[in-house]
């Protein structure tokens, strides 16, 4: 009963924050408590750029974002994670034996400087390429079977925050661009260069640029993906 409790109040908790770096932190803050561990962190990576960031408690971790594989097919319990029907969590001892995951190069060189030897690791959401992830970190024990569940339980709230705010954030970027912006963006949205969009609006490549600029500048990004992933929330 005392777990429910404390499950309930983390759900009310996080249900009250307005942006998703607030939800990102106060997630983590929450999860760091939840269960035992030593650590515990939110990392967002951009499949096309390759970009990472994250957030740690009990303190950031520079080092790490740097040299985590873009390659996602070299963190084998991501990989499962995303070749799973639906978002859940997974331990590393789900997907290989201590020997296996001790002798990868990735353990050696980021997990157990960080402490990380045991992991519970969940999958947030998928957006065009954009991935959420969330973990959770020990050296002395694996995590059992009720850690596991009582972590996934958590993050089934985690995820429909996640989504409200997602969908919140798309129709607010939306609401600062000019219906022509909202064109310009929407045949980009289908896949077509920039020559081809131009065209299909009647307008030169240049004044198209022009339109990027000024839509980057709105939504304070700097490139078409980041600016099409800001309106897909």
């Amino acid at each position: 009963m005392p777990e429910l409790r404390r499950l309930l109040d983390a759900a009310a908790s996080i249900g009250t924050v307005l942006t998703r770096p607030a939800l990102r932190e106060r997630t983590v803050e929450i999860l760091f408590t939840l269960v035992p561990c030593t650590r515990a962190g939110w990392v967002t990576m951009d499949t096309t750029t390759g970009a990472m960031t994250g957030y740690h408690l009990p303190e950031p971790l520079p080092f790490l974002i740097p040299v985590m594989p873009r390659d996602l097919s070299d963190v084998p319990m991501v990989a499962e994670l995303l070749a799973a029907p639906e978002p859940g969590s997974l331990r590393i001892s789900d997907t290989m034996t201590p020997e296996e995951w001790q002798a990868r190069p990735l353990y050696e060189a980021i997990y157990r400087p960080m402490g990380g030897q045991h992991q519970i690791g969940t999958l947030l959401s998928v957006d065009d390429g954009l991935i959420e992830t969330l973990a959770v970190f020990r050296a002395d024990r694996d995590f059992s079977d009720h850690e596991l569940t009582y972590v996934e339980a958590f993050a089934r709230q985690v995820r429909v925050v996640l989504a409200r705010l997602r969908a919140s954030d798309a129709r607010d970027a939306r609401a600062l661009l000019t219906p022509r912006q909202r064109q310009v963006l929407a045949e980009l949205e289908t896949g077509a260069t920039v020559r081809q969009a131009a065209i299909s609006l009647g307008i030169s490549e240049k004044t198209l640029e022009n339109h990027l600029q000024a839509i980057y500048r709105r939504l304070g990004v700097s490139s078409r993906t980041a600016a099409l992933h800001r309106l897909a929330g």
